[in-house]
């Protein structure tokens, strides 16, 4: 079996497109959210699928208290790795379907990295955000990042989306990323298949990646947040804008998800 990107992350982070100065700005939007829909600063933060949680360790310095959620050992080590010293932000371990910590309730949850529409199946989606609102406190807010994924179209065959490459480390990573082929019944959007050849010391490596996406656009994830009965949506932002319309979207959405 091939490794996994995320087994990389410093790579990983390059690879998913992550431009300078992004995360900082994501936090920056992520504190300006939480001031207005919260009324206040967020002091016990939650980042589900976190990896590494850069987010939650720029939050960590500045005095909030983070824990963060992730299946990968990989990803949670390295981020311990980089916390080494903040006594602020701890891990754990955990697949984000269905999961509970040692953790007294939170202020906020945040999920990044426009990843959210992996939860394909509406059981996932459901015991995921039942698991997220038993931890947080009522009325707390949980953000959620997710791609505009209208320019995608189906495929009848395995199929080359895109070919680029990237410079990691003095090292000239090859990226390719295919769409595949879906029954028109199915709830997914699209299964994303990525493929990176990492030119490492010892030979050269090649991980695969293979993520369905569900489809999901600010109507369907109020109704997903109705149907859990423990959130309602109050507020869908594009591209780290408040004011911005939908329309107008143009990478991604930010909806914003209220406790009940």
């Amino acid at each position: 079996m091939e490794p996994s990107i995320y087994q990389y992350p410093s790579i990983f982070r390059r690879v998913h497109m992550e431009a300078p100065g992004e995360i900082e700005q994501e936090v920056e939007f992520l504190k300006r959210v939480w001031r207005k829909h919260l009324g206040r600063s967020a002091r016990r933060v939650l980042d589900v699928a976190s990896g590494n949680s850069p987010h939650g360790q720029i939050l960590a310095r500045e005095g909030a208290t983070v824990a963060g959620v992730d299946r990968s050992p990989t990803m949670i080590a390295a981020g311990r790795r980089e916390s080494r010293g903040l006594e602020r932000i701890r891990f754990y371990r955990r697949r984000i379907e269905k999961f509970a910590i040692p953790e007294r309730p939170f202020d906020v949850a945040f999920f990044m990295s426009e990843t959210f529409p992996v939860l394909t199946r509406n059981a996932d989606l459901m015991s995921h955000l039942y698991s997220v609102g038993r931890l947080l406190k009522r009325g707390g807010l949980y953000f959620v990042d997710i791609d505009r994924m209208d320019a995608l179209r189906r495929v009848r065959q395995r199929t080359m989306w895109q070919h680029r490459e990237v410079q990691v480390d003095g090292m000239l990573v090859d990226v390719r990323a295919y769409n595949q082929p879906l029954p028109w019944h199915s709830g997914l959007h699209s299964i994303y298949e990525l493929e990176c050849k990492i030119p490492l010391p010892d030979g050269e490596v090649t991980t695969r990646d293979v993520i369905p996406i569900r489809y999901l656009v600010p109507s369907t994830l109020e109704l997903a947040a109705l149907a859990s009965r423990m959130f309602e949506m109050v507020a869908a932002y594009t591209d780290l804008s408040m004011v911005t319309p939908l329309d107008e979207c143009d990478r991604r959405w930010l909806g914003v998800l209220r406790r009940v």
